[in-house]
């Protein structure tokens, strides 16, 4: 059990740094903003508080104690969700601990921004309401592709080092 925890935690903890280095770049190279950790932290509290997840106009809620950090707090624990899902469909041999197997992973996974978050954080379905929604579902693709494929890469990583 040790063993899988472990697993877990490192590709989960990997794929999350993947995903923020490359928006990091992304943003030097193309211009495009990483996304703002602050308005997630401001998301979750304002869901608890208000007891729904739908915040339309998040954007514009005044700024709340700690929402960075928290805002961080929420990102690298969505990844940890993932990373079990990942090794869930490892464990039922769905995928493997491969690279290839990874991006099939974030493509798969990017229904999640399309489908939840961006409604939530009152974008619209594929983010429909943004100025530009096609621009919105690339930069959210591409950024599940590269986490996707760390994702696979840091299982199968993690798989030989124990090995």
């Amino acid at each position: 059990m040790y063993q899988e925890v472990l697993a877990i935690c490192a590709a989960g903890v990997l794929a999350c740094l993947a995903l923020d280095a490359w928006q990091q770049l992304f943003k030097r190279l193309a211009g495009i903003p990483a996304t703002n950790w602050a308005l997630v932290g401001r998301w979750f509290v304002l869901t608890w508080q208000r007891k729904t997840m739908y915040q339309p106009n998040i954007d514009h809620e005044p700024s709340i104690a700690k929402e960075l950090p928290l805002g961080w707090i929420v990102h690298y624990s969505v990844s940890m969700i993932y990373a079990v899902i990942y090794w869930l469909l490892i464990q039922a041999s769905f995928l493997q601990p491969t690279w290839t197997d990874g991006l099939l992973f974030g493509a798969a996974s990017v229904v999640v921004p399309w489908f939840y978050f961006m409604p939530c954080m009152g974008k619209g379905v594929m983010g429909k309401l943004t100025p530009n929604p096609a621009k919105a579902c690339w930069v959210s693709l591409l950024g599940h592709l590269v986490y996707g494929t760390a994702m696979g890469a840091g299982f199968g990583w993690v798989q030989r080092v124990l090995n």
